[in-house]
């Protein structure tokens, strides 16, 4: 099973409230950079789960531009504060054996640590981050971190 994490791009500082903010234009191309470098990678991916925030929603439109016929779904379990293991337990309700989600920090970083029992915080999820686990399983520490793609690097 392979499962790509993808951070939203940089978003606005400010907005009326925080799930509104909407990504700067720098966000939306270094977001199209990344997954452009990840491409070949993305291919075959069944599914792109996403978090219902404006900047995620946007970030989301990007990757789906790109992998045309992938459906979205929108969920609440990819809210910033979420937990890793509610959302390996949807992928597995959902049978995927290729999937992209695509969200938020703190849950995109604490999400890679537990599943590939990394030490919190090694490795960083900046924005328009793509990292690529492999895992047979979907548990604590069951995971293999394969690369993580910063933009820009």
């Amino acid at each position: 099973m392979e499962i790509f994490v993808l951070r939203h791009g940089e978003a606005e500082p400010r907005a009326k409230r925080d799930h509104q903010r909407c990504l700067t234009e720098r966000g939306q191309s270094e977001v199209l950079t990344t997954l452009k470098r990840g491409l070949g990678e993305l291919q075959g991916v069944q599914k792109i789960l996403v978090s219902p925030y404006t900047r995620a929603q946007q970030t989301a439109d990007i990757a789906a531009d790109l992998l045309p016929g992938i459906m979205l779904m929108t969920t609440d379990e990819l809210l910033p504060g979420g937990d890793p293991a509610k959302v390996a337990a949807l992928i597995e309700q959902l049978e995927l054996e290729r999937v992209l989600l695509v969200s938020h920090q703190p849950l995109v970083g604490t999400f890679v640590d537990w599943l590939c029992d990394l030490e919190p915080g090694r490795y960083r999820m900046g924005t328009s981050a793509l990292a690529n686990i492999e895992t047979r399983w979907l548990a604590a520490g069951s995971g293999s971190l394969r690369w993580l793609k910063q933009p820009g690097v």
